[in-house]
């Protein structure tokens, strides 16, 4: 008779088993012991987290001055364009009425950005223009008497 009962259970016994194991695990891993990250990449933060680095590095700027650094630390979010990513970030601010300081840092470093491009781009040496040979004067003899 034992027998007839496990045959007649089939394998329920063992898909309440995996449920009961997934919920538990779940329910341990979300809110018993989450996942705690540390020291993550700028780059893998969510849009509005970056959006809130991008600002701080511009407060930073607009505090210091050190355009360098703000540049160094802009390259850590991986934008394909730095200043198109903070032109942006200040319209989007703009546009849903938000803090007017913050938009005008944003884009006091963003037209920073632009302005150092501008000034790598161009030569700083201005080139001289060949002389004209036509117009240099011929070597002299200077005659010395004995």
């Amino acid at each position: 008779m034992s027998e007839k009962n496990e045959s007649q259970r089939g394998p329920w016994y063992l898909l309440t088993g995996v449920i009961l194991g997934l919920v538990v695990g779940l329910i341990f891993s979300w809110f018993v012991q989450p996942v705690e990250y540390k020291e993550t990449p700028p780059y893998s933060l969510r849009a509005d987290y970056k959006d809130q680095y991008r600002l701080m590095i511009s407060i930073a700027y607009s505090a210091n001055g050190d355009l360098v650094r703000a540049q160094e630390r802009l390259k850590l979010l991986n934008d394909r364009d730095m200043q198109q990513a903070l032109i942006e970030q200040a319209q989007r601010i703009l546009a849903s009425e938000g803090n007017l300081d913050d938009a005008r840092v944003l884009s006091g470093l963003a037209s920073a950005l632009e302005l150092r491009a501008k000034m790598t781009q161009q030569p700083l040496l201005t080139s001289i223009p060949p002389s004209d040979l036509t117009t240099t004067p011929a070597p002299t003899q200077i005659l010395i008497e004995p």
